[in-house]
């Protein structure tokens, strides 16, 4: 069976093939290839960016746990 619409993913069936994503538009839509690779590159400087704030977020929040577990050097619950 090799009609439109059967199961090689080839016609007017097939859900609109591995471009069907949010970038569909980009790659048929006659953008250049400039436009995809400066979206492309913005998409991967966000995801680097989420990931550095909730590192930062992770290594701060280890901290506080640390101090207060009274691991953070000298312990506030010494009396001197």
């Amino acid at each position: 069976m090799t009609g439109a619409g059967s199961m090689t993913g080839v016609g007017p069936m097939s859900g609109g093939g591995p471009l069907a994503g949010p970038g569909a538009a980009l790659a048929r839509g006659g953008a250049d290839g400039e436009g995809l690779v400066h979206h492309l590159l913005v998409d991967q400087a966000l995801k680097v960016g989420i990931v550095l704030v909730a590192l930062i977020v992770l290594v701060m929040g280890m901290a506080l746990i640390w101090k207060k577990a009274g691991r953070g050097g000298p312990s506030s619950r010494e009396d001197g």
